[in-house]
């Protein structure tokens, strides 16, 4: 199945893929554990999503303890990766036969990997940041209200504070939190946090 959707995938893209209208923005690609869907247009919860599944915008992905969830958006194969205890919201509009891309993170652990935007930026929102990416790998630990961790794995995050309004570059191999008092910090990643990450 896996290799099917990523013919299929491949297939769309070296068509200058054409959207329909009730077209789904991306395909879930594979869980593991406890992982449910809310579907935006019917209300509908899939509690054991296959893969193959097409997501449209505002559905919502929940995983639970040891759960774990991918999906890809179908115009470029940008992956997002949904670990334990984690709740998004997938969003994007079409544009010109590509997806403008944001996700909404209530609270979570989730890797991203971004391909190259053509128009507008992949916007990551949650309730204390917004980051905008061009290209890149990175990961979020988004702790609700309580504040975000951001790592840079590769390329460039772009990170706002929505309290403060302050800024911070995320790049390879440093470490940014945005917390709800407003406040912005930029460091390296530590060995510890680099360990955690690759386990």
């Amino acid at each position: 199945m896996y290799s099917y959707i990523n013919k299929v995938l491949v297939l769309a893209l070296s068509l200058g893929f054409c959207f329909a209208s009730d077209q789904g923005i991306a395909v879930f690609m594979k869980s593991k554990g406890p992982v449910k869907i809310k579907k935006a247009s019917t209300k509908d919860v899939v509690s054991t999503p296959s893969p193959g599944q097409d997501l449209y915008d505002n559905d919502k992905i929940e995983t639970g303890k040891n759960g774990f969830a991918k999906y890809l958006y179908i115009d470029d194969g940008t992956e997002v990766k949904v670990h334990s205890n984690s709740e998004v919201y997938v969003r994007g509009s079409i544009k010109d036969r590509t997806i403008i891309k944001q996700i909404s993170v209530s609270e979570g652990v989730l890797k991203f990997e971004v391909k190259k935007q053509t128009s507008d930026e992949f916007t990551v929102i949650t309730p204390t940041s917004v980051a905008s990416v061009k290209g890149t790998d990175f990961w979020l630990d988004c702790n609700g209200q309580s504040g975000d961790q951001f790592f840079g794995v590769s390329g460039r995050v772009s990170i706002k504070n929505s309290i403060s309004g302050k800024m911070t570059q995320l790049t390879k191999n440093t470490a940014a939190s945005s917390m709800p008092d407003g406040s912005v910090d930029l460091r390296p990643i530590t060995n510890s946090e680099l360990n955690n990450l690759q386990s």
